[in-house]
């Protein structure tokens, strides 16, 4: 049988609730990040901890055992369950099947890992698909510490923890609670035995963070012991949360329930099914697993992910709530459901309520890091989603609202004093020395950016165009539905200005990436299809077309889009080492996924039209093929937030990236549209 462990090495699994809470792991279940775990809550403030980071897993039978788990050390990884690991399935939700060596029928185990949608809660469960009686003793490796944080070396030893065990016939429970940081724990598990029973791994190595310059080596604990028998066909579960668990079946019904309109991986599907062998019914040829259809419905939850009641999660595990990113995330989902145009307005109506001084939050606070609003793009595409929401509610009173927000936020980027940018005589938008981070390309060594933009940029200044057209639409919508309405004379005038201006930023080639005065600052970047791609246009079809066949030529890759050109000197090929090294990396050279969906959406404005829906949704299909694949192979469960600049293959940065997902999400949707329509 096929061993996955290179396979999987580099897929990781990712779980998300409603709350900012997670689990995350790789597809042979070795923790190879500190943030690997079954369990990380979160709060409302989005102050994570670290709960458990997995479980030591020891099944027995006629005096022979098998352990399913794998932890790595610095010299070893120990003990060795990946041998056992037959198969993995990252989506709808990971799965593991396990046998003895050699695989074989007669020794079968599935785990099943699933989170709760409204509480931090993750069950495990495991069902015994073989044909023998088999007995299980496990040991729950704690953590309980702040997920950016591992618990150093030897700091366990004496570790004061307040335990409560209950054993019962139907259902166990143990409660931990960590007395130096008050960390609380429970755990819930059916048909099971507790015991007390603490001991330490000591010197658990994370090799991804001791490749990124961070420290790598801590420790986990166990508390207790659960013990039980699994006959042949038979499950039982393990509830871990960060709150009392009352009724254990109830909620573990409910965490089920949430997978059970999901498609399954067409082999995964026939394991409870199958007559013959299971082992010989499974897909190790790396087919398809899913069909389209069953692959939307996966990439849609992929959306999902990172969608929480009234707010957007940038990136797991990194991030909290970004504005940049949750207003691209917003854009995806107007396309999407029309019932969750309620969950955008709800989070619109949230920024809407944390503006100073004209702009929204660039970062919300987040596992105790400070709130800023270091941006002034994520503003400009607020503005633009108002209008893009109002467009589809064809609501009166919305309309007044926006148009008065929309007034008060101009009014404040035009005359608030102590901005770090200013409005040229031209009416482009400037940015202060000072302010050379304020873009996407934001990363800062030292307080310095690595990559500069100050001045004015060009997608920047798109954006401005933009949101000074989304405002005169919002007017002219509002006067078709009520009284005329007659917007501010002079936002009109600087919408005229800006265009007029914008004739700056061409040179022949291609769009400048910015302006020093009326210097042109000549940079092969992403950024010139950023402001092309939006609902206004500022240039020519002409030179549209131009820009993007260069960024298609130097810039277009098959995981997304490079940030620099390769043929410029500063092009870095590598994003790797440590966070110096890839800072350096991030926005000159690496490839963004995220940024297929500006490319994409120029290709759009270009040709739909001009080609025939065929041909279009073949070109659109072959920029994400690569990622359409990964998913539908059953590969990947997400999509990450960069790759190397050349021969981009493995995942780099966070694995789970809001905005990476919402480009794919938007293309293939706007495909599956085009293939639909008569």
């Amino acid at each position: 049988m096929k061993n996955y462990f290179m396979e999987t090495h580099h897929h990781e699994w990712i779980l998300t609730n409603k709350l900012g809470g997670y689990a995350l792991g790789t597809g042979n279940l070795i923790n190879q990040r500190k943030y690997h775990g079954l369990l990380i809550a979160s709060d409302s403030k989005f102050n994570r901890n670290h709960l458990v980071a997995g479980i030591e897993e020891k099944v027995e039978w006629r005096g022979e055992t098998i352990h399913l788990d794998s932890n790595n050390y610095s010299n070893c990884i120990y003990p060795e369950g990946f041998l056992h690991l037959v198969k993995p399935w990252l989506r709808p939700y990971p799965a593991f099947l396990y046998s003895a060596l050699p695989h074989q029928d007669e020794i079968l185990i599935l785990k099943e890992i699933m989170m709760d949608e409204h509480s931090n809660s993750t069950l495990v469960r495991y069902t015994n698909l073989g044909k023998h009686k088999l007995h299980f003793e496990f040991h729950p490796k704690y953590t309980m510490n702040p997920h950016h944080e591992i618990n150093l070396p030897g700091s366990l030893d004496f570790a004061e923890f307040e335990m409560d065990i209950k054993s019962g016939e139907q259902f166990s429970n143990c409660t931990a609670i960590r007395k130096d940081n008050n960390i609380e724990l429970y755990c819930s598990v059916e048909k099971a035995q507790i015991h007390m029973n603490r001991y330490v791994y000591y010197n658990v190595y994370y090799p991804w963070e001791v490749m990124s310059g961070y420290a790598g080596i801590g420790d986990q604990i166990s508390l207790f012991e659960i013990s039980f028998d699994l006959a042949p066909n038979e499950s039982t579960q393990i509830i871990f949360s960060d709150s009392p668990i009352e009724d254990h079946h109830l909620m573990a019904k409910r965490i089920v329930d949430r997978y059970m309109s999901l498609p399954l991986a067409a082999d995964f599907e026939k394991l409870r099914s199958s007559d013959g062998s299971i082992l010989e019914s499974l897909d190790y040829d790396d087919g398809f697993l899913y069909n389209r259809e069953q692959y939307l419905k996966i990439l849609d939850m992929a959306l999902m992910d990172f969608v929480l009641e009234d707010d957007v999660i940038a990136g797991y595990p990194f991030y909290g709530p970004w504005g940049r990113d949750t207003m691209v995330v917003l854009n995806a989902l107007l396309h999407s459901d029309s019932q969750r145009l309620d969950t955008v307005e709800r989070i619109l109506i949230r920024y809407s309520r944390q503006i100073q001084n004209g702009l929204i939050p660039n970062v919300f606070a987040e596992s105790g890091r400070e709130a800023n609003y270091d941006s002034i793009d994520a503003t400009l595409w607020y503005i633009i989603l108002l209008w893009k929401l109002g467009k589809l509610k064809e609501n009166k009173v919305y309309w007044e609202e926006v148009i008065h927000l929309t007034e008060d936020i101009l009014k404040s980027l035009l005359s608030y004093p102590h901005h770090p940018f200013q409005i040229r005589d031209d009416g482009l938008i400037d940015l202060k020395p000072s302010f050379a981070h304020g873009t996407w390309m934001d990363v800062r060594i030292d307080g310095k950016a690595v990559t500069s933009r100050w001045g004015a940029p060009v997608e920047i200044n798109a954006l401005w165009y933009n949101a000074l057209c989304s405002y005169e639409a919002m007017c002219k919508a509002y006067s078709a539905m009520a009284d005329e309405y007659s917007p501010n004379q002079e936002y009109l005038s600087l919408k005229s200005s800006v265009y007029s201006s914008f004739e700056k930023f061409w040179t022949g080639e291609y769009l400048a990436d910015r302006l020093e005065g009326d210097k042109q600052i000549v940079e092969i970047r992403p950024n010139a299809i950023i402001a092309l791609s939006l609902p206004w246009p500022i240039c020519s079809s002409e030179i549209m077309m131009k820009v993007f066949e260069r960024a298609k030529d130097e810039l277009l890759t098959a995981y997304g889009v490079r940030s620099l050109s390769p043929r410029d000197p500063r092009f870095r090929k590598k994003y790797y080492g440590t966070q110096m090294q890839r800072d350096l990396s991030f926005h000159n050279g690496s490839v963004w996924a995220w940024l297929l969906g500006p490319f994409c959406g120029l290709y759009i404005k270009l040709y739909l039209g001009k080609k025939s829906d065929k041909e279009i949704v073949e070109e659109l299909g072959s920029y994400v093929k690569q990622l359409r694949q990964g998913f539908m192979k059953g590969h990947i469960a997400s999509v990450a937030e960069v790759w190397d600049g050349e021969k981009p293959h493995f995942p780099k940065g966070a694995p789970a990236q809001a905005w990476s997902v919402a480009a794919l999400y938007n293309i293939e949707t706007f495909i599956d549209s085009l293939e639909n329509r008569k």
